[in-house]
């Protein structure tokens, strides 16, 4: 064998040739969630069932629907005003810790 023949390997006998990756998505859907505890609690918890062949985009984004009250639950009256600050969920929510498969992710934070 002349050293012409050894540049010449087959695909399946090279284990140093880049492998094809797939870069196209096939299908994209969005699924909605819900606390698996009662709101009531002070920590909201979410269970995201993993599953073998997707992919979850770690920007992952938290629908927050509320009711403005008065301080002892009634409704706002007509005359009361109100308004929004800046920041708004980060005064709503005190610390943010992702947790996958009992491993501590990211923690941001201190609680109160």
């Amino acid at each position: 064998m002349s050293p012409t023949d050894l540049a010449f390997v087959r695909s399946e006998f090279d284990i140093f040739a880049p492998k094809p990756v797939q870069l196209a998505v096939q299908d994209t859907k969005v699924v909605h969630y819900k606390p698996i505890a009662s709101v009531d609690q002070s920590d909201l918890e979410f269970l995201i069932p993993a599953y073998y062949d997707t992919h979850i985009d770690p920007n992952i984004k938290l629908f927050v629907r509320g009711k403005l009250t008065k301080a002892d639950g009634s409704a706002l009256d007509a005359t009361d005003h109100t308004a929004g600050v800046n920041n708004f969920l980060h005064s709503l929510f005190s610390q943010c810790t992702i947790i996958l498969n009992g491993v501590t992710i990211t923690q941001s934070g201190e609680p109160l």
